[in-house]
C-alpha cells in the first residue's frame, strides 16, 4: 500500500508540474483572448459634403468626408479592430451628390470600408425608384428594419436588410439600422410609393429575434433617429428604444443634427457625433470573452477642423465629380446691385423671400404663393453664382399646386401662424392679409385680399403654390393643408418643379436681379 500511495503521489506531483507550465505556456494566449478591445467610428448626416463647409455657428472651411477620411484612416493606424458606420442622410445636400445621384457617396464609402449606412429621411428626397437603385449598386450595406412595403404590392424599393453581423477578432458584432418613423409626414405619398414606416418599437420586436438569432457578442443600434432634450417625439424615440430593448449595447444616432456624447439612456451608451462631417463618433469597447460581456463602452465626439487634412487619395478618387460640381456651381447668372436680406421671422416678407416665391409663381404659373425662407443666408451685392442658391436653397423641394376658397387660404394661414417665429413659418406672394399674434389661435388673420386692396371672391378658387414638405404636413404642422390637400376640389398637383432649380432658372434670365413684392403680410403693431 506505501509502494501504491508514493507512485499515485508521484504521479499527481508530475502532472501539478505538468498543468502548471501548461498554464504558464498558456498564460499570454489567455490574457490576449479574455479581453478584445473594439472600436467604432460614425458618422451621421453628412448630406453629401465631401468638401469642407460651414457649421451652423458660422465657421468656415470645416468638416467634410475628405477631412473624416483622415480621421477615419488615423483611428485604423492607432487601433486594432475598428468599424465605421454611418446613420443616413448622406445623398442629399451637396451639389457633387445631386450631380451624380448620391454616386460620389456611395464610391466614397466603399473606399472607406464602410460596414453599414443607415437610411435618412432625406435620403428619400429623389424618390424610391431613385433609392433603390442606388441600393442595388451599393457595396455598402443600407439598412433600414423599419422599411417595409405595404403588402400585396409590387415593391419600388428593394427589401432593406434589417442587419449585418460583422466579425471582428473572434467577436461578432450585429449593427441593427433604423431610420426615423415620421418619413411619411414630410415627402408627399406620390414620391414614397407603398412603402411603409414602423415604429421603432414594434420593428425591434419584430427583428431582434433573428438578431438574437445569428448569436452576436455585441449589439449596436445605428438609428437615424435623435435624443430629445426632454423626451420621444413622433420622429425621435430613442428614450422608447432603450426602456425596452435592455440587450442593446449601443445605440448610435443621427437626423437632429446634434452632438451628444458620453450620455446613457436608460443605462446604454448613446452618441451622436453632429451633421456635415464636422464631428466623428468614435467608441471605444472591451469585450470580455471569459465572461461574455462588455466590460467597456466609452463614447466620444472628434471635431473635424482645419488640423485635419483632406484624404489626398479619396480626393483623387472623386476628382471627376469634384471638378463637375465646382464647374456647376460657379456659374454666373446675374448680378445683384443691392443686398437680398433673408428673416424668418414674421412677417417674412423679406427680399429672399419675394424671390423664391417669385420664381415659384413664374416657373408654375401660380396665382399665389405660401413659402418661406429654408435658412437666413443673404445674397451679397455683386455676381450671384449657382452656389448662392444652393445656400439659399440647401434641400430639395417640388411644388405643388392646389386651388383654394378665400375661407381654405384663411384656414390655413390661420394654421401658419401657429409657426411664427420659427423657420417652418411661411410668407406669402400674390395676396395681402393682417396678422395679429397677440390674438387667440383661429383669430389671428383678417382682412385677406388681392395686392391692389380689392376683397377676394368668396367662391373663386385660387391657383396655390406650396412646397412638397408643407403639402405632406411638413412633420404634423400643417394638418390642415394637408387634409385641404386630399380633397376633391382642391385638385393637386405634385408638380416635377424643384424650387431650386426654379430660382436658379428665374435669376438666370435677369441681367440685373431685382426683386419686389407681390401682397404681404401686415403685422399689427405690437404683434412682432
Amino acid at each position: 500500500m506505501q509502494v501504491i500511495s508514493h507512485r499515485f503521489l508521484s504521479r499527481l506531483a508530475r502532472s501539478w508540474v505538468q498543468a502548471a507550465v501548461m498554464v504558464l505556456c498558456l498564460a499570454p494566449i489567455l490574457s490576449i483572448a479574455r479581453e478584445v478591445p473594439l472600436t467604432i467610428i460614425c458618422t451621421t448626416d453628412l448630406h453629401g459634403h465631401v468638401l469642407p463647409c460651414a457649421d451652423y455657428e458660422g465657421n468656415r472651411d470645416v468638416g467634410g468626408l475628405l477631412r473624416c477620411a483622415s480621421a477615419i484612416r488615423d483611428a485604423r493606424e492607432r487601433y486594432p479592430n475598428v468599424l465605421y458606420v454611418d446613420c443616413g442622410d448622406l445623398i442629399q445636400g451637396s451639389a457633387e451628390s445631386y450631380l451624380s445621384r448620391g454616386r460620389v457617396m456611395l464610391k466614397a464609402l466603399e473606399w472607406l470600408e464602410c460596414d453599414a449606412w443607415v437610411v435618412g429621411n432625406h435620403d428619400f428626397d429623389w424618390g424610391v425608384d431613385a433609392l433603390g437603385k442606388l441600393h442595388d449598386e451599393a457595396k455598402t450595406p443600407l439598412l433600414g428594419a423599419n422599411v417595409r412595403n405595404k403588402p400585396g404590392t409590387a415593391p419600388r424599393l428593394p427589401k432593406l436588410r434589417s442587419h449585418v453581423i460583422r466579425e471582428v477578432d473572434g467577436l461578432r458584432v450585429a449593427l441593427v439600422g433604423l431610420t426615423t418613423p415620421a418619413i411619411s409626414s414630410w415627402l408627399t405619398p406620390d414620391f414614397l410609393g407603398d412603402v411603409l414606416f414602423e415604429g421603432s418599437v414594434e420593428s425591434l420586436r419584430r427583428v431582434m429575434p433573428s438578431v438574437k438569432a445569428d448569436h452576436p457578442d455585441i449589439i449596436v443600434l445605428l438609428v437615424h433617429q435623435g435624443l430629445g432634450e426632454f423626451r420621444d417625439d413622433h420622429a425621435n424615440e430613442i428614450e422608447a428604444i432603450a426602456s425596452r430593448f435592455p440587450e442593446i449595447d449601443l445605440i448610435i444616432g443621427g437626423h437632429t443634427h446634434k452632438v451628444r456624447q458620453g450620455d446613457r439612456v436608460n443605462g446604454i451608451p448613446f452618441v451622436q457625433p453632429g451633421y456635415y462631417g464636422n464631428w466623428l463618433g468614435r467608441i471605444a469597447m472591451v469585450y470580455d470573452t471569459v465572461r461574455r460581456t462588455l466590460v467597456k463602452c466609452d463614447t466620444e465626439v472628434i471635431q473635424i477642423g482645419k488640423e485635419w487634412g483632406e484624404c489626398e487619395e479619396l480626393r483623387r478618387l472623386l476628382g471627376d465629380e469634384l471638378r463637375k460640381a465646382e464647374r456647376y456651381l460657379s456659374k454666373v447668372l446675374s448680378r445683384c446691385e443691392e443686398p437680398l436680406t433673408a428673416s424668418h421671422k414674421p412677417p417674412c416678407h423679406c427680399p429672399v423671400q419675394f424671390l423664391l416665391a417669385s420664381a415659384m409663381a413664374e416657373k408654375s404659373g401660380a396665382e399665389v404663393v405660401l413659402q418661406g425662407v429654408f435658412c437666413e443666408e443673404s445674397l451679397e451685392a455683386g455676381p450671384v453664382t449657382v452656389a448662392d442658391i444652393w445656400r439659399l436653397i440647401p434641400y430639395e423641394n417640388r411644388v405643388g399646386l392646389l386651388s383654394l376658397t378665400a375661407a381654405e387660404l384663411r384656414e390655413v394661414l390661420e394654421e401658419n401662424a401657429l409657426q411664427a417665429g420659427s423657420h417652418r413659418f411661411m410668407g406669402i406672394w400674390g395676396l395681402t392679409y393682417d396678422l395679429d399674434l397677440r390674438a387667440p389661435p383661429g383669430s389671428r388673420v383678417s382682412n385677406l385680399r388681392l395686392p391692389d386692396g380689392s376683397p377676394l371672391h368668396g367662391r373663386k378658387r385660387m391657383r396655390t403654390a406650396v412646397g412638397s414638405y408643407a403639402l405632406a404636413s411638413g412633420g404634423g404642422r400643417y394638418p390642415v393643408l394637408n387634409a385641404l390637400s386630399r380633397k376633391p376640389e382642391s385638385r393637386l398637383e405634385i408638380t416635377d418643379i424643384d424650387t431650386r432649380t426654379a430660382v436658379i432658372e428665374y435669376v438666370g434670365k435677369r441681367r440685373r436681379l431685382e426683386v419686389s413684392p407681390c401682397g404681404g403680410t401686415m403685422m399689427k403693431p405690437g404683434s412682432e
